[in-house]
């Protein structure tokens, strides 16, 4: 039988065990949150300033996953400049010979716009103006930097549009071929916080003229960014442009770097985090580091900036001792996580009413319920599901975020889907 003093030794070697392995389990792991309510999207923000509407249902996933026209951004571009209800409410004498193709509400807005040519929508040379094309990053950048202040052919060239762009802080969709909604609010949110040339940021202008109201405020804390480069392809930076990197080492150990490390390569915090409205938020969460610092992590990873980078867009850091790289939220997979599996069942000659969502790397698996045989092929070559017998499944896996439209052959009118990769 344990005498007193032996048990008392025994219940004060256990309680010191525990707290060396407390210690030591505090400098291997780290606290990892979802920190979903403290990080704020592009698209809300522009929901909730007024900015993006949506089409009936709100500013919503199917809504964002839409691509970008040029009569959408051509109404975004009056609606900043307060000219929309006036333009919504024109009676038109003459207008672009296609103005049919914009529906009957739109028209008016198309011949306000082609009275008013100093607005910069002037339209194409046989009369026509092309409402329902898709809008290219460097003419919906071009359209923002002249509501801002700065005119094409006068502060800049058009062909420099994306150069200059981005010595103004607006660079996220630079790199982007095919536009969505969820670029366009990303872009919009950028260039709010531009200064004009009379020295006040977008916004302060915007309500100023009453196109925002007084009350309007801009979520807080630091903003993720984008940033393209022609050999590391596009990146992630913060606000100020600062490259963020990832430690490799920390898949091991969330808390690898340490005293001069830390010197060198500052942690990215801030109580609050603004992304792109294309990104996905259950990607970002907070650690708690080994001192008790929050850190913010994309993907499992923490972020860092590096201190010999001074200028915006310097990516220094880049594989030094070949373990610390920038992120391409594109290809990034971060830490290993288990791969989603998702169906979309073909049924009634149709692949579902709603897009698919998923997370990049995740496998999506068709299958065939008709007695008519399907496929489904992306219209940007991206893959290719082979006719599906009743019965018959195939699997794909899509590992670039983006939006995927596809169809099938054998009924391409009318069978069509989305797949939205974040």
């Amino acid at each position: 039988m344990m005498t007193t003093k032996r048990l008392m030794m025994f219940m004060f070697l256990a309680v010191l065990l525990t707290g060396l392995l407390s210690s030591v389990i505090g400098v291997s792991a780290a606290d990892q949150s979802p920190a979903s309510a403290s990080v704020t999207t592009d698209a809300e923000t522009a929901a909730k300033l007024g900015l993006l509407l949506g089409d009936g249902n709100g500013v919503n996933e199917p809504y964002l996953s839409k691509q970008t026209t040029r009569m959408q951004a051509a109404i975004i571009s009056l609606r900043l400049n307060g000219n929309l209800k006036e333009a919504m409410a024109f009676t038109p004498a003459s207008n672009f010979k296609d103005a049919d193709k914009a529906g009957k509400s739109n028209e008016p807005i198309l011949a306000f716009l082609k009275q008013h040519s100093e607005l910069g929508w002037s339209g194409n040379p046989d009369g026509t103006f092309h409402p329902n094309d898709p809008i290219s990053s460097q003419q919906l950048y071009k359209v923002l930097l002249e509501n801002i202040g700065f005119h094409s052919g006068s502060e800049f060239a058009y062909s420099d549009t994306l150069t200059f762009a981005a010595s103004k802080g607006m660079a996220s969709i630079a790199a982007v071929n095919l536009l969505t909604n969820a670029h366009l609010a990303t872009a919009l949110i950028e260039a709010l916080v531009v200064p004009t040339l009379q020295g006040d940021s977008l916004f302060v202008a915007l309500q100023q003229k009453g196109v925002l109201p007084q009350s309007a405020v801009l979520p807080q804390g630091k903003r993720i960014q984008l940033t393209s480069h022609k050999e590391l392809g596009t990146y992630l930076t913060d606000n100020n442009g600062k490259t963020l990197y990832y430690f490799a080492k920390d898949a091991d150990n969330i808390n690898a770097c340490q005293g001069q490390c830390l010197v060198n390569w500052p942690i990215f915090q801030s109580d609050e985090l603004q992304i792109p409205a294309f990104l996905n938020k259950a990607d970002f969460s907070t650690i708690t580091r080994a001192d008790g610092t929050k850190q913010w992590a994309y993907k499992g990873y923490p972020l860092y900036t590096f201190i010999q980078d001074k200028q915006p867009g310097d990516v220094l850091g880049q594989n030094a001792n070949k373990v610390w790289f920038v992120i391409d939220p594109s290809t990034f997979k971060g830490m290993a996580a288990e791969v989603k599996t998702y169906q979309i069942d073909i049924k009634q000659f149709s692949f579902g009413t709603e897009p698919l969502t998923v997370e990049a790397g995740s496998k999506i698996t068709f299958t065939n319920y008709d007695e008519m045989e399907h496929n489904a092929v992306a219209f940007d070559g991206s893959f290719k599901v082979p006719m599906l017998k009743t019965g018959e499944s195939y699997t794909i896996t899509l590992d670039k975020t983006g939006t995927y439209s596809y169809f099938c052959e054998l009924h391409k009118s009318f069978m069509t889907g989305t797949i939205i990769v974040k």
